[in-house]
C-alpha cells in the first residue's frame, strides 16, 4: 500500500515542478516581449522628435534673412540643433542599445531605471527642439509683430500729444523741455524704421522697449505736470504766506509757537520744492506729485494746530484763574487753621500727633505750589504748546482736589459740626450731585457745540459751591452767610440743570426736525436757504434759534404743526 502512495506523491511533485518551470518561462517571455515593445516605443518617440519641422522653419528664415544679426541667429540655431543630433541623440541611441542588452539579461529593475533615464533625455530634447522652432517662427514674423506694437505705441503717443497741445499753456517754462522729449520720441520712431528695414533684430527689440518706456514717461509728465506746477507755484506758496501772517499775528497776541518748529519745517519744505524743480527740468517727476500733496496736507495740519492752540490758550487762562483761586482758598484756610491752631488744641485737647494730617496737607500744598510755579516758568520759555500745558495743569488740579478733600476731612475731624453746618453740607452734596448730573447729561449727548451760556452758568455754579466750601472751611462759621451761600448755590445749580435740559432737548428736536424738513428742500430756493441757515445755527450751538427756524419752515409747509409740536412738548 505504501509503494503506490509514494509513486503518486512523486508524480504530483514532478508535475508541479514542470508547471512552475513553464510558468516562469511564459512569464519571462511575456516580460521580455513587453520590454522590447517599450524599447520600440522609445525608437518611435526618438524618430518623431527628429522629424520635427526644424529644417523647414530654418529654410523659411534663411530665405528672408538679409541682415548679419539674423544670419548669426540662424547659424546659432543650426549649431544648437546639430549639436543635439550629434551628441544628445547619439547618447540616446547608445542608451537604447544598452536596454536591449539588459532585456536579454532579464534585469527588470535595472531596465526600468535605464528606461526612465532614456525617457527623460527624449523629453528634454523634444523641449529644446520645440523651443528652437518657436524662436525661429518668431524670427519669421518679428517684423509684423514689432510693427504692430509700434502702431499701438504711435496711437498712444498721438493721444498724449493732443492732450499736450490742447493744454500747452499749463506747462509754463517747461514747454521747451517737454517738446525736446517729444522730438526724441519722434526720432526714436524713425530709428525703428531704420533698424527694421536693415533687419537689425537686436536693435529692434531695444528701440521698441525704449519707445514704450519713453511714451509711458511722457504720458505721466503730461498728466501730472499741470498739478505739480499749480502746487509749486500757487497753492503751497499761498499757504506758506498765510501761515507766516498767522504766525506773526499769534506772536503779537502773546502765543508761543516754538514747539511747532515752523522755521525748520519751512526750510525743509523749500529744500523739497527746490529738488522737485531741479528734477522737473529733466522731466524726472517720480513721486513729485505725492510729495507736494503731502506738503500741502502738512501745511493744512499746521493751520489746524494753530487754531487748536487758540482754544487751548483760552482753556488754560480759564483753568489757571480757577486754579489760582483754589490755591488761594487752600492757603487762606491753612492760614486760618494755623492762626487758630493753639485755640483748637486747647478747645479740643489735641496733641501734635493728632495734627499729622494737617502737617502732611501743608507739605503737599507747598510741593504743589512749587510745581505750579515750574509750570509757569515753562510757559515763559515758550517751548511747550498750551495743549501739553493744559494736561500738566489738569494733573496739578487733580492733586489740588486731593489736598482740598484731605483738608476738608481734616477740618471736619477738628470738632463737631452744628446743625446748620450739617444741613449746609447735605445741601452741598445735593447741589454737587446735581451739578455732576448736569455734566454727565451734557457729556452723554453728541452735539456739535455746547452753548456759551452753559459754561457761564457752570462756572457760576462752581464758584457758588466753592463759596459754600469757603464758608464751611472758616472757623468760626457765620451761619447767616453760610445759609445765603447755600441758597445761592442751589438756585444757580437748578438754573444750570434747566439750561442743560433745554440744550439737550432743543438740540435733539432741532436735529430731527431738520432731517424731517429736508424733504422740502427742492420746493423753493428760500426753503433750501433757510434750512442751510438752520443747520449752520445747529452746528454753531444755537439750538433754540435752529429749532425755531425749522418750525417756521415746517409751519409754511404743514400749517398747524408748530402749535401741535408746542402742545406735545408741554404735555
Amino acid at each position: 500500500m505504501e509503494s503506490p502512495n509514494k509513486l503518486i506523491i512523486i508524480t504530483v511533485i514532478i508535475v508541479l515542478i514542470i508547471i512552475t518551470i513553464l510558468s516562469l518561462y511564459i512569464y519571462n517571455r511575456y516580460m521580455k516581449k513587453r520590454m522590447l515593445k517599450k524599447i520600440n516605443n522609445l525608437d518611435i518617440v526618438k524618430n518623431e522628435i527628429l522629424s520635427l519641422p526644424f529644417q523647414s522653419e530654418i529654410d523659411k528664415v534663411s530665405n528672408l534673412t538679409k541682415g548679419e544679426q539674423l544670419e548669426e541667429k540662424v547659424n546659432n540655431y543650426k549649431e544648437m540643433y546639430n549639436s543635439l543630433k550629434e551628441n544628445s541623440f547619439k547618447k540616446i541611441e547608445d542608451m537604447i542599445i544598452e536596454l536591449d542588452l539588459i532585456v536579454n539579461s532579464r534585469r527588470k529593475k535595472e531596465f526600468n531605471q535605464r528606461y526612465s533615464e532614456v525617457e527623460l533625455e527624449l523629453y528634454k530634447n523634444r523641449y529644446l527642439i520645440n523651443h528652437l522652432i518657436d524662436e525661429i517662427k518668431e524670427l519669421t514674423s518679428y517684423e509684423d509683430k514689432y510693427r504692430g506694437i509700434v502702431i499701438k505705441l504711435k496711437n498712444k503717443y498721438r493721444i498724449i500729444t493732443r492732450e499736450y497741445e490742447s493744454n500747452k499753456d499749463l506747462y509754463g517754462d517747461f514747454v521747451d523741455t517737454i517738446e525736446m522729449q517729444l522730438e526724441n520720441i519722434e526720432k526714436r520712431f524713425q530709428d525703428f524704421e531704420v533698424v527694421i528695414n536693415e533687419n537689425l533684430y537686436n536693435e529692434v527689440v531695444l528701440v521698441v522697449k525704449s519707445l514704450d518706456l519713453m511714451i509711458d514717461h511722457i504720458g505721466a509728465v503730461i498728466l501730472e505736470f499741470p498739478d505739480i506746477l499749480v502746487l509749486l507755484n500757487d497753492l503751497i506758496p499761498s499757504r506758506l504766506k498765510e501761515l507766516e501772517v498767522l504766525r506773526t499775528s499769534m506772536l503779537e497776541k502773546g502765543f508761543t509757537l516754538n514747539f511747532m518748529n515752523l522755521d525748520y519745517n519751512f526750510q525743509e519744505i523749500e529744500k523739497i520744492q527746490n529738488d522737485i524743480v531741479d528734477r522737473s527740468k529733466v522731466l524726472n517727476i517720480d513721486n513729485s506729485l505725492l510729495e507736494l500733496k503731502t506738503i500741502l496736507e502738512f501745511l493744512d495740519s499746521l493751520f489746524k494746530d494753530i487754531e487748536k492752540e487758540k482754544v487751548y490758550k483760552k482753556d488754560f487762562d480759564n483753568s489757571s484763574n480757577t486754579f489760582n483761586e483754589r490755591l488761594k482758598t487752600v492757603k487762606s484756610t491753612l492760614h486760618d487753621i494755623n492762626m487758630q491752631l493753639d485755640d483748637i488744641k486747647v478747645m479740643y485737647g489735641l496733641k501734635d500727633n493728632d495734627l499729622k494730617d494737617l502737617e502732611s496737607i501743608s507739605m503737599s500744598y507747598d510741593e504743589l505750589v512749587k510745581k505750579y510755579k515750574s509750570l509757569l516758568r515753562k510757559i515763559k520759555k515758550q517751548d511747550n504748546s498750551y495743549g501739553k500745558i493744559n494736561i500738566y495743569l489738569s494733573e496739578l488740579s487733580i492733586t489740588l482736589k486731593q489736598i482740598e478733600d484731605n483738608l476738608d476731612l481734616t477740618i471736619r475731624s477738628l470738632g463737631s459740626m452744628q446743625d446748620d453746618e450739617e444741613r449746609a453740607r447735605d445741601q452741598l452734596e445735593e447741589v454737587q450731585e446735581l451739578l455732576k448730573t448736569c455734566k454727565r447729561e451734557i457729556q452723554s449727548v453728541k452735539i456739535p457745540v455746547v452753548a456759551n451760556n452753559y459754561f457761564v452758568e457752570l462756572s457760576e455754579a462752581n464758584e457758588a459751591i466753592l463759596e459754600i466750601i469757603k464758608e464751611l472751611g472758616k472757623k468760626p462759621i457765620i451761619i447767616k452767610t453760610l445759609n445765603t451761600r447755600v441758597d445761592t448755590a442751589r438756585d444757580l445749580v437748578f438754573k444750570l440743570y434747566n439750561t442743560t435740559r433745554n440744550i439737550i432737548n432743543n438740540a435733539y428736536f432741532a436735529e430731527n426736525l431738520i432731517v424731517y424738513a429736508n424733504r422740502y428742500r427742492r420746493v423753493s430756493a428760500e426753503i433750501n436757504k433757510n434750512l442751510n441757515r438752520a443747520e449752520i445755527l445747529f452746528y454753531k450751538g444755537n439750538y433754540d434759534g435752529s429749532l425755531n427756524l425749522v418750525l417756521d419752515i415746517l409751519e409754511k409747509m404743514e400749517p398747524g404743526i408748530k402749535n401741535k409740536f408746542i402742545k406735545e412738548c408741554v404735555e
